[in-house]
Parts: structure tokens; sequence; C-alpha cells
């Protein structure tokens, strides 16, 4: 009887990832909330162009994202059941070596790439459900799953930032080791408002490569990377609001070094030839003070570290050869 009274229509979900600028990805989830914020459906397929659902008569929003919640090891999704409290955050984690400031300061782990698009005020009519009904019914000795209705177009883009910092050091000979925190970084992305969250996180960059300049051995730079969410949405190009700390280790293994910069008007978005914002931001900076010259651990005055004991009495043997 339910095919001749139906209750709900069929609809498709699109989902075009030409703007995600990463792999394609192997599967995706798909959310839609009732216009109330209730969380209605939460689907996942490995079909990444499109997904049917059923919904009743009414208004509805939906997200679409690469993966699943399990697939993921570096962030969270929280508040997922609500449309205006879905969000997705960066891990957090602890560390050995640097110390929080405060109970407020978040350490957190650099995130995978996500790509992410929100589709609001799709509406589902009576006459969407009756032709679903009769669809079914002319289809029903079939398993094909048809819609007649596509009523979102979802473009996903990445909403993860490259952060790279390129630090210039005179004397680099003399370093052995660095590590750097970078506060003052969005926490996560909130779904039903395509930005960033207000709260704030450190991450650490504990991987750097050093890059000698050919034609002065003395000079050189250090750089890293990391994955971001990138600045939080109140952010307001301000210095202080960033707080870069770099941390050198010499190379007699006991002289630490602390270079202190505030970064927060540093942030530099490019753009393509097309226009396009390129999710790349570099920071560039100039070690004011250089590095100390130190004695490379485990040498002497004379650069050695070697000696000869007494040989004791001669003593002669025969030698086969």
């Amino acid at each position: 009887m339910c095919y001749h009274h139906p209750h709900v229509a069929s609809v498709q979900i699109n989902a075009d990832w030409t703007g995600f600028e990463k792999d394609r990805p192997s599967g995706m989830t798909v959310m839609v909330y009732s216009r109330s914020g209730d969380k209605v459906i939460e689907k996942q397929t490995n079909n990444t162009s499109f997904a049917i659902v059923d919904l009743l008569v009414g208004y509805y929003n939906s997200v679409v994202y690469n993966q699943s919640p399990e697939e993921y090891g570096t962030v969270e999704f929280r508040g997922m059941d609500k449309y205006p409290t879905a969000q997705v955050c960066a891990s957090h984690i602890d560390s050995r070596w640097y110390k929080t400031r405060g109970e407020k300061e978040i350490l957190a782990v650099s995130p995978e790439w996500i790509g992410t698009d929100r589709v609001e005020d799709i509406e589902i009519t009576q006459r969407m459900v009756d032709i679903t009904g009769e669809n079914k019914l002319a289809n029903m000795n079939t398993r094909d799953i048809v819609s007649d209705f596509i009523v979102a177009r979802h473009h996903p883009e990445n909403i993860i930032y490259t952060i790279g910092i390129k630090v210039h050091l005179k004397n680099v000979y003399n370093l052995k080791s660095a590590r750097a925190s970078l506060d003052g970084m969005a926490e996560g992305f909130m779904f039903s408002t395509g930005m960033t969250t207000e709260s704030e996180v450190t991450h650490l960059l504990e991987n750097w490569r050093l890059v000698v300049d050919k034609n002065d051995p003395t000079m050189g730079y250090i750089e890293a990377s990391i994955t971001s969410f990138g600045l939080p949405c109140n952010h307001k190009g301000l210095p202080d609001e960033n707080k870069f700390n770099l941390s050198v280790l010499l190379v007699d293994n006991k002289t630490i070094i602390d270079f202190p910069f505030e970064v927060g008007d540093k942030f530099v978005f490019k753009k393509d030839e097309a226009g396009k914002l390129i999710l790349e931001c570099e920071i560039e900076l100039l070690a004011k003070d250089p590095l100390p010259d130190v004695k490379p651990e485990g040498t002497g005055n004379d650069g050695f570290d070697a000696w000869v004991e007494d040989w004791g009495e001669e003593e002669n043997f025969d030698l086969e050869i």
C-alpha cells in the first residue's frame, strides 16, 4: 500500500570533486539536516559522484566531505548531530619537550586533507513524493535505484592549508637541530558556516631541513612545513595574534638558543593565474643574532679528542710473513 501512498521522496545529491585539488577520494559522507538543525541522514558511500537519500516533505541542508569519520587519524568530528554545531577539529596531542602555557593552550596534530561543501534550503515537495511512489511501483521487480530529482550539487574544496616557514640564520655551521611551535591557529572548521572555528591550537614543527648558501657557507636557512585549518575566523592580522618560537640546539649538544617571532601579520595567501586562492602560505623570517661559535661535542681545545697512554716495557715477537 505504501507504494500507492508513499511518505518520502527518493532524491539525488551530487558531488563534483574537481575543485578538491587532491587525489579523488575513494569514498564520501553525506549528511542531511532538517531546517530545524536536527540530523536526518548520515550516509557513507564509495560512489563519490552521487548519493540517493529518502526525505520527507520539507526543507533541508546537506553537507558532503571525503571519506568517513573512521578513516581519519588526525581529526575529530564533533557536534555532528546538529547542523549549527557540526565541525571537524585537529586531534589534540601531548609533547615530551613542549610545555603548554596555561590550561587554555592546546597542542594539535597536523590534519589530513579534507574536502567539503554545503548546500542549504533544499526543498522536498509532495510532488516529489508522489513521483517517487509511481517510480517504485513501476520498478518494483527490479533493484535499480533511480531518482528523477537532483536536489543538491556539491563542489567540495580543500579546507586544509599548508603552512611553510623558512628562517635564515648566520653561522649555520654551529647548528645541530631545531624545533619550534606556532600558536594562534584555528582548531577546526564549522560545516554550517564554511568558516574556521574561533578556538585556537598550537602546532609543533619538529622536522626541519637545512640549506647552506653555496657562495657563503656561514649563511643558510632552515625550513619546515605543517598542515593546518588556517587562521581562526576572528583573526585580525595583528602580529601578536600568532607567536612562532624557534629553539635551536648547537653542535656542542648543550647550548640552546630561542628565537621568538610575532608572525600574525606574515601570512600571505597566494593566488594562481586564474585568480583562485592557493591553499598555501609561507612565512619567511630572519634571525637577527648569528649563532655563536661553539666547539662540537667530543672535541678538545685543538680540535682532536684522542691520547696515547704509556707504552710499557718493550717486547720482541717473531712474525711469520
